[in-house]
Order: structure tokens, then C-alpha cells, then sequence
């Protein structure tokens, strides 16, 4: 999990960003429409991921930026837009998979509709954490303590 979080949130912030890289580069449209079929269950898998890194840095969240402050930033945004963007695209898919009409259901749709107008400014942090992140992870920018 590691790794699949932060590629899962490249995924998810381009599809996130599309409208900005279709208009700087036109002839990316068609590689991004092989990525949308898979929005939703890469949504789910962001979300899921998202949380999966609570439970494993949740102690640690803060004393990391006593090791590492861009280290640390990068962790917090790999969390906080994978969380949020894995609602905003994964919430019609978990909608779909609660049986009958639940309160749960309404109060998912409301915080994904409430989420989507920051839906490009959170595509361009998450592409930037999880970079920084991927960096991190592979020794290309050294951690020094």
C-alpha cells in the first residue's frame, strides 16, 4: 500500500486535473478517456488507500515534521486528497452498494457534491504529494534528520 496510494492518486489527479492538461495538450483527450471508465473504482481504491494511511502514519502525523517538514507535508496530502477526491469520484459507486435508501447514502452525495469545486485545485496537490511522496520513498531526494 505503500506504493498504490500514492500512484493510485497520480491516477485520480489527472482524471481530477483533465480539463487543464486537455487544454494545454489536446491529443492527451484520448489517453484520458482509456483512465475515466476506471474513475469510480480508482475513487474507492483512493479513499480506501486514503484511510489505510491514517491507521498507518496516525501516530506519527504530527512528530514527522520534526523529521522531515516536506516529508511530512507530502504525507498529509497523499492522505487528505486521496481521502477527498476518492469521495468525490468513489461516492456513486459506494451509493450504489448501499442497499436501500440509508442516511449514509444522502450524507455521502452531499459531502462529493460539496467537495467538487475544488476538484482541480485538489487533482494538482495530490499530483504533488504523491510525487514528492514517490521521491521520498526512492531515495531521489534524501531524508536528513
Amino acid at each position: 500500500m505503500d506504493l498504490i496510494t500514492p500512484i493510485l492518486l497520480i491516477l485520480g489527479s489527472i482524471l481530477a486535473i483533465s480539463g487543464l492538461i486537455i487544454a494545454k495538450k489536446p491529443d492527451a483527450k484520448a489517453l484520458i478517456d482509456k483512465l475515466s471508465p476506471y474513475q469510480a473504482l480508482i475513487g474507492v481504491f483512493m479513499l480506501a488507500g486514503g484511510l489505510w494511511w491514517v491507521l498507518k502514519w496516525g501516530g506519527y502525523l504530527v512528530d514527522v515534521f520534526k523529521f522531515n517538514a516536506i516529508l511530512a507535508a507530502s504525507i498529509w496530502g497523499v492522505i487528505a486528497t486521496s481521502i477527498l477526491l476518492g469521495a468525490l469520484f468513489g461516492m456513486p459507486q459506494i451509493a450504489k452498494w448501499i442497499p436501500g435508501d440509508s442516511p449514509a447514502e444522502q450524507k455521502a452525495m452531499e459531502l462529493s457534491q460539496k467537495v467538487a469545486p475544488f476538484q482541480v485545485l485538489l487533482g494538482l496537490i495530490g499530483l504533488a504529494s504523491a510525487l514528492i511522496y514517490l521521491l521520498f520513498r526512492f531515495n531521489i531526494i534524501h531524508i536528513h534528520a
